[in-house]
């Protein structure tokens, strides 16, 4: 049975994935590294026969070379990612150490013990942003033009996933997703934070007029593609990840409100983000070549998220 090393699994998307593929009779056995900086992360631990977790930083280049000496593993998929933009605006430095020092850390690692295939998580952050509606979904040939540091970091990691290529033919590939919801992620995220202030009666804060475009995607979703693209994508290639919905702010407060049969207006318009970027949109006609299409529709994972929620109230409250 082949080993993949899953790095960022005690995190939002990486916990789902974690949860998802060792349901799914897959012929791997996941080895998982998180280094659990925020309180949230420990009830994200995820423990099961086929899944061996390994708590470190991946920076530590001592401990990931322990890591990889022991386990042997034949993949690597890098989810963990310093990723709140407004975090990466004051204060860039961890975003540094974790998205460029821990990606070139474990690009390191995967070239000394001749791993198959890299697979870097990375975001539609990177193409900076669409100024208009009218302006087309970016594709994978777009230009890159990260922002803010988050993205500029994420970035970085791809750039020294190539020169790897390039330098030790190491196989890669790179997806980039767009915005995520789902369960397990924190309140400090749109969505979270839409659901719930609703349910504990308070103000929802939204940055500026509220009209900012992001396209959602479902986290199982996202993570069924990122073993679709392990498994079948083209060795170098990049994937774009997305569902073709978009909404903005104000749209998912509306959306959400009508999940939770709610109607809500109670608005807290606060100080808008530094840099805010309009809009973000992905072509990911690539990635359906591959086979992959998401398999519940926008509605019906918007209220099986709430439904998570509205369960799961001690896991949020204290936040």
């Amino acid at each position: 049975m082949k080993k993949i090393v899953v790095t960022g699994s005690a995190g939002f998307i990486f916990s789902n994935f974690i949860r998802k593929v060792i349901t799914e009779e897959l012929p791997y056995k996941f080895i998982s590294v998180d280094a659990v900086l925020a309180d949230y992360n420990l009830c994200n631990i995820f423990e099961h026969p086929k899944h061996k977790f390994y708590m470190g930083d991946i920076a530590d280049v001592k401990f990931i070379d322990n890591v990889f000496n022991v386990e042997r593993p034949d993949f690597v998929i890098n989810g963990a990612a310093e990723s709140f933009v407004d975090s990466s605006i004051t204060s860039a430095i961890p975003f540094i150490h974790s998205n460029v020092m821990g990606a070139q850390v474990l690009i390191d690692a995967s070239v000394k013990y001749g791993i198959e295939k890299f697979l870097q998580v990375s975001t539609d952050e990177i193409y900076g942003h669409l100024i208009s509606i009218k302006d087309k979904s970016w594709t994978e040939d777009s230009v890159p033009a990260p922002r803010n540091p988050y993205s500029a970091s994420k970035y970085a990691a791809e750039i020294l996933l190539h020169a790897a290529s390039e330098t030790h033919k190491l196989k890669y590939n790179i997806t980039r997703c767009s915005n995520n919801f789902g369960a397990f992620q924190p309140p400090r995220n749109l969505v979270p934070k839409i659901i719930t202030s609703i349910l504990q009666n308070k103000p929802i804060p939204i940055h500026g007029n509220g009209l900012n475009i992001r396209e959602w995607l479902y986290a199982n979703d996202h993570c069924d593609a990122i073993m679709t693209v392990l498994e079948k994508g083209k060795e170098n290639e990049i994937y774009n990840v997305g569902s073709g919905v978009e909404l903005s702010n104000l749209d998912m407060i509306e959306k959400i409100s009508f999940a939770l049969d709610k109607d809500e207006r109670n608005i807290n318009f606060i100080e808008d983000r530094k840099g805010h970027d309009f809009r973000y949109s992905v072509n990911c006609d690539k990635l359906k070549v591959l086979g992959w299409n998401p398999k519940r529709s926008f509605d019906q994972s918007l209220i099986e998220t709430c439904k998570w929620y509205i369960d799961n109230y001690e896991w949020y409250q204290s936040m």
